[in-house]
């Protein structure tokens, strides 16, 4: 909002409850809360959890307003819901390739366009000062995990993995948004600890305030997910200059081909290309400077850039209606 802002654009906000129960009524809420005769058009940022398959009913109370609908898709692939989304959408935005591909072909609407996930470049402080800073001990190499934690982000492959480099530690950042942990998060933290004694730390949900000091205490961060559509978490770790290494999912595979991570298939794989990152400084100095390089080519300004030639694109076909 602040990178619109700075473009000109004014913004009027209304924040749908992450939590809770969802209701029918609350979103009729949200609808009517709009301040139509205040707005050019309508930007929804869509993630299927805040909406649970009440789309149907939202997307037609939106279209009764008679502004554009311009929605962020941020994770693909319930057809049914893209599908009412697409075609109550004047425009509709996907952050890569991937998922414009599974838009496009599944729900067969012309409608879909690529703007990337922003970026904000942003400097760690020295290593060492990182690491003294969460308490790790500044002689040791830190591979790290920054993000929120669930079954589906593979976090056992990446301590599965970690036992088979002796020489290294674990650091990791993150849990359920900003909630107390899970039991899921208890019992992955407590397994990895007893497995890796004294070179394994979790230091739970990270505020935004030490994401700099936390991502600069690791010499590679690894993003083991079982599935993605993107990943906010992969993009802050880019923005920081940090050498990055992936699952090999197709959203991520095209930052590879970008140079700005590495991916890899399967515990051997990740053990392997840690192992080989934490010896070679030439080789992860080239990933770190492919990751700045990615998050200034998306950063944020830019990125609200396109978003406005969007917003004009759309409101000048509206005005030939």
């Amino acid at each position: 909002m602040s990178a619109l802002a700075e473009l000109g654009v004014e913004s009027y906000v209304i924040r749908l409850p992450r939590f809770g129960v969802k209701t029918a009524e609350i979103l009729e809420g949200v609808v009517e809360s709009i301040p139509v005769d205040k707005v050019d058009l309508i930007h929804i940022q869509h993630e299927y959890g805040l909406y649970v398959n009440l789309e149907g009913g939202f997307y037609g109370s939106l279209k009764q307003l008679g502004k554009p609908v311009i929605t962020t898709l941020h994770a693909v692939g319930n057809w049914d819901v893209d599908a009412v989304i697409a075609s109550a959408s004047d425009r509709v935005i996907v952050h890569n390739r991937y998922c414009a591909g599974r838009v496009g072909r599944e729900a067969k609407y012309p409608n879909v366009g690529i703007i990337p996930h922003g970026c904000k470049p942003t400097e760690c402080p020295p290593e060492e000062e990182c690491k003294r800073s969460i308490g790790v001990d500044p002689r040791a190499s830190i591979v790290g995990y920054v993000g929120f934690i669930s079954n589906h982000k593979g976090l056992e492959t990446l301590i599965e993995a970690m036992l088979r480099v002796p020489d290294a530690a674990l650091l990791v950042g993150g849990g359920w948004h900003v909630e107390a942990e899970t039991m899921y998060i208890t019992s992955l933290k407590e397994r990895s600890i007893g497995l890796m004694p004294r070179r394994c730390q979790w230091l739970g949900y990270v505020p935004d305030e030490r994401l700099s000091t936390t991502y600069g205490a690791c010499k590679v961060i690894v993003y083991p997910s079982r599935f993605a559509t993107e990943s906010g978490a992969l993009l802050m770790a880019l923005s920081h200059g940090k050498a990055v290494l992936a699952s090999r999912l197709k959203p991520f595979v095209e930052k590879e081909k970008e140079g700005a991570l590495m991916t890899f298939t399967g515990v051997v794989d990740l053990t392997r290309k840690i192992r080989k990152l934490l010896k070679d400084e030439e080789l992860r100095s080239r990933l770190e400077r492919g990751a700045r390089a990615y998050a200034e080519t998306y950063s944020w300004p830019k990125m609200a850039q396109r978003h406005l030639n969007l917003y004009r694109e759309v409101l000048e076909e509206r005005k030939k209606l």
